[in-house]
């Protein structure tokens, strides 16, 4: 295990306007709100580009000026981009469009319940981008020892979603467990959804797991009050893992 965890913030996930008002879309936006998250403690960005509609792209132009923005904005830091099949169900479509990536991004996320996952995770790799693999559940764990890429990935991503904070953090510690029984030995980030993110977060600061946070997973703080920005939700996990350490 690594301590302390490493913080990533994930800046809008499928948010809209109507979720938050202040959910980053435009590729300016996006720049502008990774150098304040990473001058509030995070250490690297995970991001869901946006078409001049407003709609998720994983197309090559749009993609290509989200990086490049996010890169101007905060050199160094690692940009990492969704890879979800809800944006081009197609898997051969999805394939196509990741394969016209230019300006790569430094690693992506790969959902294991979903349709070519295991495609998308071997373009990747052969394409030298990262690849997280988001595990939601005990299932895809098994899948993810199957395909024989546990160990080529940059790191595991323990996404679970269970409304009860009690029930989440039982759930990414059974997900914890396979992956230490089928001997998957790469990083793991831990996050949640909702106002249980919190409890997943302080569960995985205290075994020394890494972490991420942003206005994708959660609108709230941890006492349940409304989030102001992405900020205000990156510096509240910083200072959980400062309380920890």
């Amino acid at each position: 295990m690594r301590y302390p965890p490493f913080l990533k913030a994930c800046l809008n996930g499928s948010r809209t306007r109507e979720d938050h008002p202040r959910v980053p879309l435009t590729r300016e936006e996006l720049g502008a709100d990774a150098r304040v998250v990473v001058a509030a403690g995070a250490r690297a960005l995970h991001v869901h580009p946006r078409r001049a509609d407003g709609h998720e792209t994983l197309g090559g132009a749009d993609i290509g000026a989200a990086v490049v923005a996010i890169r101007a904005a905060c050199p160094g830091v690692p940009v990492g981009l969704t890879t979800g099949a809800w944006i081009e169900p197609d898997v051969h479509k999805r394939l196509a469009l990741i394969a016209s990536w230019e300006a790569k991004p430094d690693f992506a996320s790969v959902n294991f319940h979903e349709e070519g996952a295991v495609d998308v995770a071997r373009l990747l790799l052969e394409r030298r981008i990262g690849v997280e693999a988001g595990l939601a559940t005990v299932a895809d764990v098994t899948t993810l020892a199957a395909s024989g890429l546990g160990e080529r990935c940059l790191r595991v991503l323990v996404e679970v979603e269970e409304d009860d904070a009690h029930e989440a953090v039982a759930a990414a510690a059974a997900i914890e467990g396979e992956l230490e029984r089928l001997a998957i030995d790469v990083p793991q980030l831990h996050h949640g959804v909702g106002r249980p993110t919190w409890a997943v977060i302080e569960a995985a600061i205290t075994r020394g797991r890494d972490i991420r946070v942003g206005l994708e997973d959660t609108l709230v703080l941890a006492d349940g009050q409304p989030a102001h920005d992405n900020a205000e939700l990156v510096a509240s996990a910083a200072a959980l893992v400062s309380l920890h350490a």
